[in-house]
């Protein structure tokens, strides 16, 4: 075969909306793995909001590490070691939180659970209880409440609740603001059903962690597949060799996609293992081009 390593994200295309893999998805990454796929997950949620998922799969040791937090950390599926993180530099990190507190809106910096014992930080600030609400009782996080970013752990990602009509302006101007230091998504989190304006550190990215980990186990990004559905997947639909889509994508993902899994990622996996991209060139480096 001519791939080696099929990277998926988990929300949208692993799951539904109640974070279940279907069993035809089971069946079907596990007949990838069997074919010699390496399977690796790669995900905007943390390690412990990805177990849940990754402990359906039910996938044959060795296991592969996860890309969590938007590809700002690698950590061990089991054990829990960080192994690799792309944190915001400390500055930066402090005037997006004073951002959005000055918007109304209560940061939430999500720092490194294994390093520091805590997973988030809650700038106190914005509306603290909306945030307590609808995300930090959804996740089961360790949180500790600061009265700034200044002397703190290094944060991978810094996110805030939104309402929907007002996440994208939001996150326009935050993306003007900070140009050049952050990458600003605004996004649906399925998982909990909230809209959120996220930062992560520019760099951070789900296919620069997914080469850290393909590299680990001697895997060229060649020959990496790539399987997502939102915006955050952007950087990996466009550096795997195989870039791959939801039907639910954005047209601003979709443009950048080799393929449209019609029928689901069950099966694209079994077209995948039938050999129909062996042949699949990419017409020009990043730019997709709808395979047949």
């Amino acid at each position: 075969m001519k791939y080696r390593m099929l990277a998926v994200d988990v929300d949208g295309t692993l799951t539904g909306p109640e974070g279940v893999v279907g069993g035809d998805v089971v069946d079907a990454v596990s007949a990838a793995q069997r074919a010699g796929l390496a399977i690796c997950l790669a995900t905007g949620r943390s390690r412990e909001e990805t177990l849940p998922v990754w402990r359906q799969l039910r996938l044959a040791a060795p296991h592969l590490p996860l890309v969590v937090v938007g590809g700002a950390m690698v950590s061990e599926a089991e054990g829990g070691r960080t192994l690799y993180h792309h944190p915001i530099p400390a500055p930066v990190a402090q005037g997006f939180a004073k951002a959005l507190a000055d918007a109304g809106f209560c940061a939430m910096a999500l720092v490194d659970v294994w390093r520091h014992g805590v997973d988030y930080l809650l700038v106190k600030g914005g509306d603290m209880a909306a945030a307590r609400e609808l995300w930090l009782a959804k996740t089961g996080a360790a949180v500790r409440e600061v009265d700034g970013l200044d002397g703190s752990p290094a944060v991978l990602r810094i996110n805030a609740v939104v309402a929907r009509q007002e996440g994208e302006k939001l996150a326009e101007q935050l993306r003007r603001r900070f140009e050049g230091q952050l990458n600003v998504h605004a996004i649906l989190a399925p998982n909990y059903g909230v809209f959120i304006v996220e930062a992560h550190a520019v760099g951070a990215d789900k296919f620069t962690a997914i080469r850290y980990v393909a590299q680990g186990v001697g895997i060229a990004p060649g020959r990496i597949v790539a399987v997502g559905d939102d915006v955050n997947d952007l950087a990996m639909i466009r550096g795997a060799a195989l870039g791959v889509v939801m039907p639910t994508a954005p047209p601003t993902l979709r443009r950048f996609a080799d393929h449209v899994a019609q029928k689901g990622l069950a099966a694209f996996i079994e077209e995948l293992l039938a050999g129909k991209f062996d042949h699949y060139q990419r017409p020009a480096a990043g730019t997709g081009g709808i395979a047949p």
